[in-house]
């Protein structure tokens, strides 16, 4: 099996938590190494795949408010941490894109049936496939059917960790009562219809950036 290890929230957590650079490090390699203990004793013999650090999210140049609210600087110990984790690793590092969209990449690559993502993130929950979450040491699976619910359930509700900011006062219960147990088509209608109402003219140029900032893997 392989493990696409989405690493970056590790390195801020690492950093988070440490008290100088020898700390971080230890943090980092004691959670990456239990992360490898617990794929292997699940699935045998696992490869991982460590993917992070992409430059030049392409999402900032369609928004510019885009994670502007994130002005908080980095912690103590992040550069020097990523340095030598690039030094001893062979992270995987694109340009133009997120590390999401790197990871979704890799699991459309490999396939679904042959590779777990390894993340806290659940914006990967878009997509049909296997999860471990490395905090909660669980593996979730995905179904096609809950994929496609959870993106247009981020249609509606947004996400404001990055400042994507949709459908106001319409949240995870209007999604349950509108949403839930429709195909596709139907559910891309009724988030439209929402869309008409809040957006008028507006309607559908909004709906289609706002897909763009959610959506990974689209280029």
């Amino acid at each position: 099996m392989i493990g696409i290890f989405d690493i970056d929230s590790l390195v801020y957590e690492a950093c988070y938590s440490a008290n100088d650079l020898e700390e971080a490090e230890e943090s980092f390699w004691g959670r990456y190494n239990d992360v490898q203990f617990h794929m292997d004793k699940r699935y045998g013999e696992s490869m991982i795949i460590p993917v992070g650090f992409c430059i030049n999210n392409y999402r900032k140049k369609l928004d510019l408010s885009y994670k502007a609210q994130r002005t908080s600087p980095k912690p103590e110990f992040f550069e020097e941490l990523i340095e030598h984790i690039k030094d001893n690793l062979e992270v995987q590092i694109r340009s133009g894109i997120e590390t999401d969209d790197l990871v979704a990449k890799f699991l459309d690559y490999y396939g679904k049936d042959n590779c777990v993502i390894i993340s806290i993130d659940k914006d990967y929950r878009q997509f049909e496939c296997t999860i471990f979450n490395y905090r909660k040491r669980e593996f979730v699976k995905i179904s096609k059917d809950e994929a496609l619910y959870n993106i247009y359930e981020q249609m509606v509700v947004g996400d404001r960790a990055d400042n994507i900011l949709v459908c106001k006062g319409y949240g995870e219960k209007w999604c349950e009562k509108n949403l839930r147990g429709k195909n596709e088509f139907s559910m891309m209608r009724t988030v439209f219809t929402l869309y008409k109402k809040l957006y008028k003219g507006r309607a559908r140029e909004k709906m289609i950036k706002t897909f763009m900032l959610l959506k990974l893997n689209i280029f």
